[in-house]
């Protein structure tokens, strides 16, 4: 049997974030697929293939099943190559996984011609509905973690318990992959680099953060063994990788098993490899920044959001102002940059009532962040709009009291999505506009711009130029 996965194609965007490195999901299907069933064929069609290519190679392979994933960011895009996939194959079974098909198989349903959504973790639940086909034995209502189409009725089967040690899936199969048709992180010290994750999920509930892939179950956090990790590192290096993000939503959830992933990293004395990692602006000990020191993390990515702290425990992120400072002077002591993630106009709800922050609210966030800048404990942000991302209880609230912009094509960080009483969008754009020239100046000032991301850069400065 031959099963094809693919991203959305996304040729247009090859300069730019959104192709900086391979769905590391489906890498990880790959492999645990290869260890279940080995006679399988499987094929990754990567996303900076134009469409085009896409149905040039999958005319090629000729495969019994194709499976496509997606976030919300890119459905438009599935759902265009999803029309041309069932064009060109119109018999044959279409599965699709990923952030949106988890948060929104109703949407999927409606805009696309596809047979199952899976949802949630995928690796087992591929594995039940690929030995289902193989075998000619297909019984969807027995597989847990799906959607499908009944009777002109989307039917939902139970949840798809998680998997309990992520040790247990191989590593992702990189031996597909040649990372030099991918851009890596905007920002970097050496190259080529790539990113691992480290973790699956995060024991928060941020009222902006849409999950629905780690959160269909618990736990909501599990992370790989220290030497698991630590044996990735090295067998990419050995491939010439000379930096490497580690994806956790919060790497320092557990300060005592970062540590450990630290330590078991150092012991394989590669000193130019270098690392990035998001995490907390709290739960921050000394002795982990002095490890992470130790092992070559230059920089981090911390989840700041917001300047005002009435804001912080409106939308759940159980943080303060003084522990950010705090987890900044800590970093900047062990010589690691600071790269802070800011929000603008966030909205949450108390006693049943819609709550936002004001231009007022927004400008002290802009001012904080500033200051933080100019006192070197942080070296650069990043600024958009609080978005209502379906899954998030963010996504709920927005609908609930009527904000989200109708007939809005597209729903990112970077394009103002709902409408808040009394705040023009003109004033919106203004705020938006300050933290982007901001965002700009330190970044060049950074001197680790990835100049290989020209469009992206490009497209920032277009829409400065734009907003004015």
């Amino acid at each position: 049997m031959k099963v094809v996965f693919a991203d959305p194609p996304m040729q247009a965007l090859r300069y730019t974030q959104a192709v900086s490195s391979p769905n590391i999901g489906i890498l990880y299907l790959i492999s645990y697929l290869r260890k279940m069933e080995p006679e399988l064929k499987l094929y990754y069609l990567e996303p900076y293939l134009s469409l085009k290519q896409q149905l040039e190679m999958l005319k090629q392979i000729s495969p019994d099943l194709y499976g496509i994933s997606f976030a919300t960011l890119l459905k438009d895009n599935a759902y265009n190559t999803i029309k041309y996939v069932r064009k060109l194959f119109p018999k044959m079974p279409i599965f699709c996984g990923g952030a949106h098909p988890s948060a929104a198989p109703e949407d999927v349903f409606s805009n696309s011609d596809i047979n199952i959504c899976v949802i949630g973790e995928g690796e087992a639940t591929s594995y039940d509905l690929i030995k289902g086909f193989m075998n000619n034995d297909l019984n969807l209502y027995s597989i847990p973690g799906i959607a499908f189409k009944e009777n002109g009725h989307i039917e939902k089967t139970s949840s798809r318990p998680l998997i309990e040690d992520l040790d247990n899936i191989p590593m992702p199969a990189w031996d597909l992959i040649n990372f030099h048709n991918y851009t890596g992180s905007n920002l970097k010290k050496k190259s080529p680099d790539t990113f691992i994750v480290s973790s699956r999920g995060c024991p928060f509930n941020c009222t902006f953060c849409s999950n629905p892939v780690w959160k269909v179950s618990r736990p909501w956090l599990r992370t790989r063994g220290a030497r698991n990790i630590a044996e990735e590192v090295q067998y990419l290096y050995n491939r010439g990788i000379k930096e490497i993000y580690v994806r956790a939503d919060e790497f320092n959830s557990n300060p005592k098993w970062c540590i450990e992933v630290c330590d078991e990293i150092q012991k394989l004395e590669l000193k130019d490899m270098f690392f990035q990692c998001n995490l907390r602006a709290d739960n921050f000990p000394e002795e982990l920044a002095k490890a992470m020191h130790d092992t070559n993390f230059w920089m981090v990515h911390l989840g700041i959001e917001s300047g005002n702290q009435r804001c912080l425990n409106g939308i759940k992120k159980k943080i303060t102002i003084e522990s950010v400072i705090d987890t900044c002077e800590k970093l900047k002591k062990y010589k690691i940059k600071t790269f802070g993630f800011f929000m603008m106009f966030n909205i949450w709800e108390s006693n049943n009532t819609l709550q936002y922050e004001s231009p007022k609210d927004v400008e002290r966030t802009f001012a904080f962040a500033r200051n933080l800048l100019q006192r070197g404990l942080i070296s650069n942000i990043s600024w958009g709009y609080a978005t209502p991302i379906p899954g998030s209880e963010l996504y709920e609230i927005a609908k609930k009291y009527d904000i989200i912009k109708p007939n809005i094509i597209e729903i990112n960080p970077w394009e103002i999505s709902i409408k808040l009483p009394n705040i023009s969008e003109k004033t919106m754009l203004r705020i938006r506009r300050k933290g982007m020239i901001l965002q700009g100046l330190y970044g060049i000032l950074s001197g680790h711009l990835n100049w290989h991301n020209w469009r992206h850069i490009l497209g920032k400065l277009k829409y400065i130029l734009k907003s004015f």
